[in-house]
């Protein structure tokens, strides 16, 4: 059994970005490692497919919902799994709640008729969206409505 609930939404960071993995991003408490198994979703050409991995690359905060993940891991994982080099894209989606799945269906593969894959999704801050691509639009658009406010 896991210190840290599977089925608590978690806001998630990738180390790099979160500057390391000692401390949370947000409230700055002491972050603590825990294998879990997590979702990815992993793009190979036009499709894109799902992949469950289990791995060490979390480090929970035990005062607030939020994960850092070692970006490390997840890109071995989708790059051996899809026979690829490590400039793959991925994300990962959330943790997998394997303590959700019914005793009677623990036999079943996850994702089959009948026994969905208990995915808890990663959150995010209000205001936080991380897509380069929306951000772009994003100021974009302000800034074509800033024009359109002054006068010739």
């Amino acid at each position: 059994m896991n210190k840290f609930d599977p089925s608590i939404p978690r806001q998630m960071f990738w180390a790099k970005s979160a500057g390391d993995r000692s401390y949370c991003p947000e409230c700055h408490s002491k972050l603590e490692n825990e294998s879990h198994e997590f979702i990815m979703a992993v793009r190979e050409a036009s499709d894109i497919h799902s992949l469950i991995v289990g791995n060490d690359a979390g480090y929970f905060c035990p005062k607030c919902p939020t994960v850092v993940l070692d970006i490390g891991p997840f890109r071995e994982s989708a790059a051996i799994s899809f026979g690829r080099d490590a400039t793959i894209q991925f994300t990962v989606l959330g943790i997998v709640d394997l303590e959700a799945v019914p005793e009677e269906k623990r036999f079943m593969p996850l994702g089959e008729e009948g026994n969905p894959i208990p995915l808890v999704k990663f959150i995010k801050k209000r205001g936080t969206d991380t897509n380069p691509q929306r951000k772009a639009k994003a100021k974009a658009k302000a800034k074509k409505k800033r024009r359109r406010g002054r006068k010739p």
